[in-house]
């Protein structure tokens, strides 16, 4: 894919999409978004951001790139076209298609992105699950709406959970943990560290992805995790926690995942 670094999950699909999780490397931008950054939303030049875009959509094949204005929450859009003048298919953290040649974007910078391919169908989704939106429910949200519009079934799914913040690196507080207990019953050494002396915790946003994919029927083998940390791999991935640490707190890129149906 051209000088881009893109990473995809080993065993996820066929040959009817195309998939790909972004990383910084083989863009334009400069500065704290350096290089391959795709969010104008923390200050970047737009026009940077376009090209980086461009060259995303010219290495996945010259598809038609669509992202969301992500907002933390759990609504899941379904993309029949292409917007209008414009990048994004509207307000959500998730959005789904039936469409060939529609490639839609997650994009994070810590959280994590999740891709799913209804081979039956077939069609595809990706979803933005920060820890907001995996306490919302986004991923059981996203699963109903492909069920509703392509009856979809979790059985049949196939999911690629993608780089992001590792739970080492993502001490959250007590109140985030509580949202968590309520969804998981008590969070073993899996999905949180050991409570610290003012009962926060390290989470893994991620592994709490998976385990909610499974829960609603997801096979276990149908699931690839690509298990790299966006903070301390702060090279090759954009991070906000690594950007508060770095001194430029909210001045930050964002990477994606990225997936297309082919045919």
């Amino acid at each position: 894919m051209s000088d881009l670094d893109f990473l995809t999950a080993l065993g996820f699909g066929d040959g009817r999409i195309r998939h790909a999780f972004t990383t910084r490397t083989g863009g334009v931008s400069e500065g704290p978004y350096e290089s391959l950054n795709l969010s104008w939303s923390r200050g970047d030049d737009k026009a940077r951001v376009e090209e980086n875009r461009r060259r995303s959509a010219q290495a996945l094949g010259g598809v038609d790139l669509v992202f969301m204005n992500q907002v933390h929450g759990a609504t899941v859009l379904k993309v029949d076209a292409k917007p209008q003048g414009r990048w994004s298919s509207g307000e959500a953290d998730a959005h789904m298609t039936d469409v060939p040649g529609r490639a839609l974007a997650a994009q994070t910078a810590d959280c994590v992105p999740v891709l799913l391919f209804d081979p039956v169908r077939p069609a595809v989704a990706a979803i933005h699950s920060g820890w907001r939106g995996t306490a919302k429910g986004v991923i059981a949200e996203t699963l109903a709406a492909m069920n509703a519009a392509y009856q979809t079934v979790p059985e049949e799914i196939h999911a690629a959970i993608g780089p992001a913040i590792s739970q080492k690196n993502y001490r959250v507080g007590p109140e985030v943990l509580e949202q968590f207990e309520a969804l998981f019953g008590d969070l073993d050494a899996g999905l949180a560290g050991p409570r610290d002396a003012d009962g926060g915790a390290g989470l893994d946003v991620a592994d709490a992805c998976r385990r909610q994919l499974l829960s609603m029927g997801v096979r276990e083998a149908a699931i690839t995790r690509l298990d790299h940390c966006t903070y301390a791999e702060h090279q090759r991935f954009f991070s906000c926690r690594r950007a508060a640490k770095d001194g430029h707190a909210g001045a930050f890129g964002g990477q994606a995942g990225i997936i297309v149906l082919t045919s």
